[in-house]
Formats: C-alpha cells, structure tokens, sequence
C-alpha cells in the first residue's frame, strides 16, 4: 500500500517529471565528473577544485530526488540505460579546453534550472510541496553553480 502525500495520479505525474530530473542530474553529474578528472588548463587545481565541489553537490541532489520519489510512492530510475533514455543533456568527451568544459558546465546548470521552474510550479499547484521545496533548493543550487561558472569566462 502506497503511503504518499499525494494521490496517486499527481504521484505519477511528479515523478515522472522527476525522473527526466534525475536523468539530468545523473548526467551532469557523470560530466563534472569527468571534467574534474581529465582537465588540463592553466587554472588547473581551482577549476579541478571547483569541479570535485559541483559533482559532490550533484551526487547529494541525486539521492534527493530519487528518495523523494520513493517518499510519494513510486520508484526512480537507477540504470545508466534509463537515465541515457531519459536525458536532455547531451554527453561529452575528453577533448575539451578549460573554457569548453566550464561553459558546457554552465550551460547544461542553466538548462537545469530553466527546466525546474516549471515543475516547481507544477508540484505547488497540485499540493506537493514537499517536492517543490526540494526543486527550488536544487533550482538554487544551479542557478549559483551556472553562475559560478560563467564568472571564469568573464
């Protein structure tokens, strides 16, 4: 017996919408990853540094989202399969400039949280306001770290 907060149709539909957030997340966070390991650049040990501190934050939010989607009743996606089927963010390779990673870093946080607002907006309108807490702290999150970024390549 499901003991979410909500029924169980908004269930669905939230964690749906949670699912494509984790699938993000969970590439960003494989991305920041990589970039953390395979950086070459001048500004090596602050970007590598600011790198290890994004990916850490991503591996929190990922872990966020998917027990709060166990907290409204239904199960998250955990294979990389599911998550490469459910992204909207693009992978990359090892080929990349200091300034290359930091903007598709950049890019892809903005992506994020362009895509949370409307979830967000989605979750109050329909009473689940435990998840819409959740997505703005995550919102913020990206919102700091795109512009964390971005004050690299100015």
């Amino acid at each position: 017996m499901k003991t979410a907060p909500i029924d169980a149709t908004t269930s669905q539909e939230i964690s749906q919408k949670l699912s494509q957030v984790l699938a993000n997340t969970y590439v960003l966070y494989t991305k920041t990853q990589n970039f953390h390991w395979n950086l070459e650049d001048t500004r090596f040990y602050s970007l590598h540094l600011l790198f290890e501190k994004q990916y850490t934050e991503l591996a929190e939010a990922l872990d966020e989202i998917a027990e709060r989607m166990r907290m409204i009743g239904e199960k998250s996606p955990g294979s990389m399969r599911q998550f490469l089927e459910l992204t909207t963010l693009e992978e990359s390779d090892n080929e990349l400039s200091g300034d290359e990673m930091i903007r598709e870093l950049m890019e892809d946080h903005t992506t994020l949280a362009n895509t949370l607002r409307p979830i967000i907006s989605d979750a109050n309108k329909k009473g689940d306001d435990g998840t819409a807490d959740m997505l703005i702290q995550l919102l913020r999150s990206h919102e700091k770290n795109a512009w964390m970024l971005r004050s690299h390549l100015t």
